[in-house]
């Protein structure tokens, strides 16, 4: 369908990946393009995302010239089939690039995006498949929990936070917080960080491998307030394998400040869409 106020076309489109219809909204520009751009959706979301941001993003991207499609997985929203774990989506990333490809067939340049698990799931496809169509990813508050980062980041971020929150001490002098119960946390996460006794979570390890391993940029973006992306920072700084991988020249890293993680505020998701339409300009 032509829309007229936003100088593109929009349409639905079905295609099949392990004999299961998914279906996708397709935004082209009205111009031929060779950059498409595939958003892949993490679980619990939809192709639509949290407040509309993936609907306002493709347009964003399409106003500028990039076609988009952007799909359910298999189970989630109008796709047919069981929820899908992300660990277990990668032949649908790789048939909605396939379709999106056969669909444009002047596009000679794709991207991928995704948003926490999502992010994931396009590392584990580049581990799992060195496609050659992809030149570049935008990895959005990687998903990477693991007992022992989970611990360092709710000792080192969580609780740093709340110690330094106005809102905190309110709760507490009027004894909204449950000092027992946070104190039992503490002593948990505390005796997980001393015994060093835990081990990389598999699919951790497999996304590292799809990092350095894949030859086009990657751009990972972190919100500022949000714990999935501080636990991805505590990685990066604990793990030297991971360090190396995002000090690459290949690999750039950018942080909203102000965002939560899923940029529910309006100013914080207007300063991520301009980041991700000037990178593409």
């Amino acid at each position: 369908m032509l829309n007229a106020e936003l100088n593109m076309i929009e349409q639905g489109v079905v295609f099949y990946s392990r004999n299961k219809q998914l279906v996708a909204i397709e935004h082209q520009a009205l111009e031929k393009s060779s950059q498409g751009l595939v958003l892949v959706v993490g679980g619990p979301q939809t192709r639509v995302g949290s407040h509309r941001l993936f609907v306002h993003l493709a347009r964003a991207l399409a106003k500028q010239g990039v076609h988009v499609f952007r799909f359910d997985y298999t189970g989630a929203g109008d796709s047919e089939g069981e929820v899908t774990q992300f660990t277990d989506i990668q032949a649908d990333i790789d048939a909605a690039l396939s379709c999106f490809a056969k669909r444009n067939p002047d596009i000679n340049a794709f991207s991928l995006l995704g948003l926490c698990d999502a992010a994931s799931a396009i590392l584990l496809y580049l581990k799992q498949k060195q496609d050659a169509r992809i030149e570049r990813v935008f990895l959005l508050n990687p998903w990477v929990r693991q007992e022992l980062t989970q611990a360092k980041m709710f000792l080192g971020s969580y609780y740093l936070k709340r110690l330094t929150s106005l809102d905190f001490w309110k709760k507490f002098f009027t004894g909204k917080v449950n000092v027992t119960q946070s104190g039992k946390e503490i002593k948990q996460y505390s005796n997980i960080v001393r015994s060093s006794s835990a081990t990389s979570t598999s699919f951790v390890d497999d996304m590292l491998q799809g990092l350095v391993t894949f030859n086009g940029d990657s751009h990972i973006i972190l919100s500022g307030n949000d714990l999935t992306a501080d636990e991805f920072r505590v990685l990066c700084q604990s793990n030297h394998h991971w360090q190396d991988a995002v000090a690459s020249r290949l690999v750039q890293q950018h942080t909203v400040k102000l965002a939560d993680h899923t940029f529910s505020q309006a100013d914080e998701e207007q300063k991520l869409l301009s980041l991700i339409t000037n990178i593409f300009a």
